[in-house]
């Protein structure tokens, strides 16, 4: 019993509590007057989860879902939602340190581009701005 006592003491002292998540919110407006905004949650520096959308008129491209109409166009047969979600997955999975983009706003990076072709500038804006508004909170 006071062996088990001693371990959660030097357990609670040496803080071994996972770091807070923390939750911002950023946006990015283009020249065409289109609405990008990011959720993030981050702990420990990194990007936890990400929630990109776009404004479209009334509404949001992720809302529209298929009746936003891109798949007929998209060069790998993806609605711009679909697209949207396989960006966010990627950067939970892997940052946006290393994401390089063309003269187009566009993924240079072939693992990006084989689920996501649209341009990605505003998401990487609004991400940064979301990130900025955390460390403003501290």
């Amino acid at each position: 019993m006071k062996v088990s006592m001693v371990i959660l003491i030097a357990l609670l002292l040496c803080g071994c509590t996972e770091p807070a998540i923390q939750e911002g919110e950023g946006t990015y407006t283009d020249s065409d007057k289109e609405v990008t905004t990011a959720k993030i949650k981050m702990q420990d520096g990194q990007l936890k989860e990400v929630e990109l959308d776009q404004t479209s008129g009334d509404t949001t491209k992720k809302n529209l879902q298929e009746n936003y109409h891109m798949k007929a166009a998209s060069a790998i047969g993806k609605e711009w939602n679909e697209q949207v979600q396989f960006f966010e997955q990627y950067v939970q999975n892997n940052g946006i340190d290393k994401i390089e983009i063309d003269d187009e706003g566009k993924a240079v990076n072939e693992d990006i581009k084989t689920g996501c072709t649209i341009r990605i500038d505003g998401f990487l804006y609004a991400i940064d701005d979301a990130k900025q508004n955390i460390e403003s909170q501290k």
